[in-house]
């Protein structure tokens, strides 16, 4: 007997085509940490807010400890969305400590006193982009060259956190 969902002008096959199809595509509306612009705008987001920081400090807004301090919860908060424990982000698989996590530990020097891999991650970039930001204040790096460094930096991190690294 043919199936009723596939004559077609009968009901069931007008219900049937009306019914969502299931591609393998995750139908959650949040952002999806395997989207390439996604984590490319949240490692921007990362360093616009360090660089934001590092203004502060230099207009005495904001001690050397207090910048640290600030760097570092930066460096929690965006850890943490990218090992998968923000929810107003969907999180693959990859998203985890024991995938991107170990990753991270094996590509990124250890810091003591930070255990969490996206954490280590953040510090490390928000570290080196306040050494990159001193060294251009200072004139001992030209603005092309701080552009370019920094560029592939976060190039770099996003590819990480994406998995193409």
């Amino acid at each position: 007997m043919t199936d009723p969902r596939e004559i077609e002008g009968s009901p069931e096959r007008a219900a049937d085509r009306g019914r969502a199809e299931d591609l393998g595509f995750s139908m959650d509306r949040r952002p999806s940490l395997g989207n390439a612009d996604v984590v490319r705008g949240l490692v921007s987001e990362f360093a616009a807010a360090v660089v934001d920081v590092r203004k502060q400090y230099n207009l005495d807004k904001l001690s050397g400890e207090q910048a640290q301090v600030r760097v570092r919860e930066l460096a929690q908060e965006y850890g943490g969305i990218v090992m998968g424990r923000d929810a107003q982000y969907e999180a693959l698989p990859w998203n985890s400590p024991e995938r991107l996590g170990r990753r991270v530990k094996l590509v990124v020097p250890a810091v003591p006193g930070i255990d969490d891999p996206g954490e280590l991650l953040f510090t490390t970039v928000g570290s080196s982009l306040s050494s990159l930001a001193a060294s251009h204040e200072q004139g001992r790096l030209p603005d092309a060259d701080a552009e370019r460094h920094t560029q592939a930096m976060l190039e770099d991190t996003a590819n990480l956190i994406l998995g193409l690294r």
